[in-house]
């Protein structure tokens, strides 16, 4: 069955297509009687408003586009559903996609995303983007009109706001935690150590490793 249109209203009634629109849309400009005919009509007929139209006129997508590196990581999969969560609770919605930690994949669809598909963006930077530093096309955006946020995984180079977590504190404290269990080999293993999260855990846990030799020496 082929999706009635406001053309096709418009044609029946023999009236123009922004008269259409405006009974639709419950407007006070058009006399009753016809408004409630066509709304009648619309609703027998299963008409239904194109969105991305709609979006396109009023410039608004009611989306955010979600990028994050790692869909097998348990912390991405809680801040997807964080993030989603809030956004339908305001009337949004969001678009999730994940860059496998591929600089290519991330900027394909940093551009599918830039091009009038969301009105803001939420991204964690895949680990290629961040060794390699090539963060342009994210520059070109946080200086154009959409709203930008980098979370967990950022750069300096990148003028936005940014949410994270204190990953040097972390690291030192995970390790004292086991040093002062008494633990004398602690080992640091990351999956992902050229990020910025990987060199501030392993910086927070060479300051503990060193703390607890100074403080050997000075007990010595």
């Amino acid at each position: 069955m082929k999706k009635i249109t406001l053309k096709d209203i418009a044609r029946y009634f023999d009236v123009s297509i922004s008269t259409v629109s405006k009974a639709v849309n419950d407007s006070h400009e058009i006399s009753r009687d016809l408004k409630q005919r066509i709304q009648e009509y619309a609703k027998e007929n299963h008409y239904k408003p194109n969105k991305l139209a709609l979006n396109l006129l009023n410039r608004s997508t009611k989306t955010i586009g979600v990028i994050v590196p790692n869909i097998l990581n348990y912390f991405f999969v809680q801040v997807l559903y964080g993030i989603e969560k809030i956004a339908n609770e305001n009337g949004y919605n969001i678009i999730s996609c994940i860059s496998d930690e591929s600089f290519e994949k991330e900027s394909k669809t940093l551009e599918f995303l830039d091009s009038g598909t969301v009105d803001g963006l939420i991204i964690s930077l895949a680990e290629e983007t961040q060794v390699k530093e090539r963060i342009e096309g994210l520059q070109e955006i946080s200086e154009s009109q959409i709203p930008l946020v980098l979370f967990d995984r950022v750069s300096d180079l990148i003028a936005c706001d940014k949410v994270i977590v204190d990953d040097f504190e972390a690291g030192y404290k995970t390790t004292k935690f086991f040093l002062n269990l008494g633990c004398k080999n602690v080992a640091f293993v990351s999956p992902i150590g050229k990020s910025s999260v990987g060199k501030l855990r392993l910086e927070g846990y060479k300051k503990a490793r060193k703390k607890l030799k100074d403080d050997m020496m000075r007990n010595w």
